[in-house]
């Protein structure tokens, strides 16, 4: 059995990741979260949890004592920013957080969550993002960056219609790499591209975007 420490539990992605491993002997995730989200409904009975506050470094590496793995599915926006709370902090902080908390407990595996476009650090957002990735590169662990664009799902409908010509795009010839980036992403096949990223050790050392990503969703 394969324990995986999972930051950003609660959020879209995150969920999906624990409704994939409940079902599958070979993973435990083990969910790190405030104390008050312990009692969340979404999450299945019996869930694992640490208690961890990104504020602490301590506690965060303690919440990855006995893992072997990390999933990094943190991230903001800047509707939710406020004193405390901006890219910097999040999504990079507390990657930051958990490399330091992986190389202390030696756990060598992690997949971060980025966004399309990270290698093109345009504007606030993918510049933190390519920030982000390049602690997790430089980092000694054995890493692996997805690299998503629109992630829909259930109540994402306006984002799936708007990302439908994308998908369209991917399938030209021309134009079908740039296509391939920006196709959206159901959440519950990004959801299993973390768990693929542990079955196969090719994608150690890989940034994965466009069609290198969708290879391994299929």
């Amino acid at each position: 059995m394969t324990v995986i420490a999972l930051a950003g539990a609660t959020g879209y992605t995150g969920q999906r990741i624990i409704s994939q491993a409940a079902n599958n002997p070979e993973w435990q995730v083990r969910a790190l979260v405030r104390q008050s989200a312990t009692s969340k409904t979404h999450f299945p009975l019996g869930q694992a949890f640490a208690i961890c506050d990104f504020a602490d470094q301590a506690s965060v590496d303690a919440a990855l004592e006995g893992c072997e793995a990390v999933f990094q599915t943190i991230g903001t926006t800047q509707a939710q920013f406020n004193a405390n709370v901006n890219y910097e902090t999040v999504d990079y902080g507390t990657t930051i957080a958990l490399i330091k908390a992986a190389q202390a407990q030696g756990v060598k595996r992690f997949v971060l969550l980025s966004s399309a476009g990270a290698g093109l650090p345009l504007g606030s957002y993918l510049r933190w993002k390519a920030k982000t990735e390049k602690a997790v590169r430089e980092s000694g662990l054995d890493w692996t960056i997805l690299r998503p664009a629109a992630i829909v799902g259930p109540s994402r409908r306006a984002i799936q219609l708007a990302s439908m010509p994308f998908a369209l795009l991917s399938k030209l010839p021309l134009i079908g790499r740039l296509g391939a980036i920006m196709r959206p992403v159901d959440v519950n096949d990004l959801a299993l591209s973390f768990f693929k990223c542990l079955q196969d050790e090719t994608t150690i050392g890989k940034t994965l975007e466009g069609r290198s990503f969708w290879r391994l969703i299929r």
